[in-house]
């Protein structure tokens, strides 16, 4: 956007074109004198870098993830209540074991 390329930009920061790729690509991570330096360059408030640039639109009017209405909620509350009840079914029907001076445990 800027009009510079990698190798001018790089050599502006004094940094190889390889590391500033690799920067640019998320490879590896750069300090902050580092995006000082590249903001400059830029032009731009080091802030920008990490400014959401997807904005948020609203068009399911239930999304997928994220929010759980109160309906959602209490079939969640619910489901968990059965599941703890077949686990307690469950847990009743296998062998009860105690535990052994010795390694390991014994049955009662």
């Amino acid at each position: 956007m800027s009009g510079l390329s990698q190798d001018n930009v790089a050599d502006e920061i004094g940094m190889s074109a390889g590391n500033f790729g690799k920067i640019e690509r998320g490879e590896i991570d750069v300090d902050s004198s580092h995006l000082i330096k590249i903001a400059k360059v830029l032009k731009i408030n080091v802030a920008e870098f990490f400014e959401d640039t997807i904005k948020p639109t609203i068009k399911d009017p239930k999304p997928e993830y994220g929010f759980a209405t109160k309906e959602d909620l209490v079939i969640i509350t619910n489901a968990i209540k059965i599941l703890a009840e077949q686990v307690e079914k469950l847990s009743e029907r296998l062998p009860k074991y105690k535990a052994s001076t010795k390694k390991g445990y014994s049955k009662k």
